[in-house]
């Protein structure tokens, strides 16, 4: 999901705390080091959102075990789930319910997946140095409760260039054995942001929060690529290192279910499904109800399986709205608490509660290779009503009226406050959703945002 804000008008302002007392940025990156070395073992939460020639979210477990160099990667995409692992005696792989002992060159994929990982979570800061020599320096400092927080403040030029080293690294390994060509001549970095919290006493990283994007020719074809990831750690609290369970199972044939085009009776029974599915995925996300995406979603059979996809839809969408505010607030986002954050995204769904749609029409297109469902929407003016808010407190920042901190608490209350009031609905407005199939009353919409945005317009 893209910025449901309007960052343009979310006030970057420049961060004016007062640095006195507090340690520079080479120092305070020379102690993390110290205290990232002596770390046994860490297991990490990544959430995260991928946009480029597919949008998935993303979410996992990644466990390394540094003296062992044993590696565990857990992800799950759009629901999706990809199990990996490699030590020195074995590289196992487990996609759904097919898992394998890895060989060959699939064995040197997974290992070197699994090593880069191992390398970026034992210290996120030295990672990325490789690719920006200064990188120690270019850090500004601030501290908040028992945190100290980084961010990265290098200049443009530095951040394309740590961008397209670290897109090059990762097409080097995604290329063994892939029938896609990726030029690395051609992969060119446009931004980077990196934000990473020190807890103040052992000085060991708590999260990092990561936002990259970069355009890359993929088979002469031009893609762009924009991700953002949050890592949570824990460290040395793990007896082993995850290692997934391999059975034995007789290879099954299988076809892909976009790879032939259906007949004309199917094609209208699956846009039918595809608008199911859509009426299903609004109820989940906009309208928080996962009882209705449920009720709605065309696959009746696996009620357990579609209500742990709808609460993951649900609860995404809300954690997207509130990194996306707290991003577009820039040097003010470590101001912000997460009490407030959920108050504000409490605040946008009751906004969002007053709003229509109806499914109108689906339909199989040949040109898109997908099903197009039509979706009227009476949404609201979402900027109109952030302007209403952050324009009068913009003004009384800038003449020096409001400090950060009373800032951001009159900012959150008073865009939480207008949320809850009642928004004008603008006409209806019908926009298209593709969707694609991904099995048996299984479907999957490519860009959230072709209705999202709809529902909370930005102009």
């Amino acid at each position: 999901m893209k910025k449901i804000m309007n960052t343009g008008l979310a006030l970057s302002f420049p961060l004016l705390l007062s640095a006195c007392g507090m340690p520079s940025s080479e120092e305070l990156t020379g102690d993390v080091k110290e205290a990232q070395e002596k770390v046994k073992n860490v297991q990490v939460k990544v959430t995260g959102k991928e946009e480029g020639s597919s949008d998935y979210q993303v979410n996992g477990v990644q466990e390394f075990d540094f003296k062992s160099k044993a590696g565990y990667i857990n992800t799950k995409m759009n629901g999706e789930e990809l199990k990996m692992y490699h030590d020195g005696d074995e590289t196992l792989a487990v996609a759904g319910e097919e898992s394998t002992k890895v060989q060959e060159e699939e064995k040197k994929y997974v290992a070197a997946l699994i090593n880069n990982a191992m390398e970026l979570q034992q210290n996120p800061i030295r990672y990325y140095q490789k690719y920006d020599k200064n990188l120690l320096n270019e850090f500004d400092v601030t501290e908040k409760d028992k945190e100290y927080v980084l961010t990265f403040n290098g200049d443009k030029d530095k951040k394309q260039k740590i961008v397209a080293g670290d897109a090059k690294a990762y097409y080097k390994i995604t290329n063994q054995g892939s029938d896609t060509a990726v030029d690395l001549d051609q992969i060119k970095g446009k931004d980077f942001s990196l934000v990473v919290t020190i807890d103040k006493e052992t000085k060991q990283i708590k999260k990092v929060e990561k936002k990259q994007s970069y355009s890359v020719k993929v088979d002469g074809k031009k893609e762009n690529s924009k991700s953002k990831q949050t890592y949570t750690y824990t460290y040395n609290q793990l007896e082993n290192v995850t290692k997934p369970k391999v059975e034995a199972k007789s290879a099954v044939a299988s076809k892909d279910s976009r790879t032939e085009t259906p007949s004309k009776e199917k094609q209208a029974a699956y846009a039918k499904e595809a608008g199911q599915y859509v009426d299903a995925l609004i109820q989940a996300t906009v309208y928080q109800n996962t009882d209705q995406f449920v009720a709605k979603h065309p696959n009746q059979q696996d009620k357990k399986q579609v209500k742990e996809k709808g609460e993951f839809q649900k609860s995404s969408f809300v954690e997207f709205f509130e990194t996306n505010f707290k991003g577009a607030l820039s040097s003010l986002s470590s101001n912000i608490t997460d009490e407030q954050l959920n108050e504000v995204s409490s605040a946008f769904l009751k906004a969002l509660s007053s709003t229509k749609y109806k499914i109108k029409d689906a339909a199989y297109s040949d040109e898109d290779d997908a099903y197009v469902v039509q979706v009227e929407i009476q949404g609201f003016n979402d900027a109109s009503v952030l302007a209403e808010v952050m324009t009068p407190l913009a003004e009384k920042y800038q003449a020096g009226e409001l400090s950060n901190e009373q800032l951001v608490n009159e900012l959150i209350n008073g865009v939480a406050k207008r949320y809850r009031e009642p928004v004008e609905l603008l006409p209806a407005k019908t926009v298209p959703v593709h969707v694609v199939r991904n099995g048996e009353q299984d479907y999957e919409v490519l860009m959230q945002d072709e209705y999202l945005l709809t529902f909370a317009q930005q102009s």
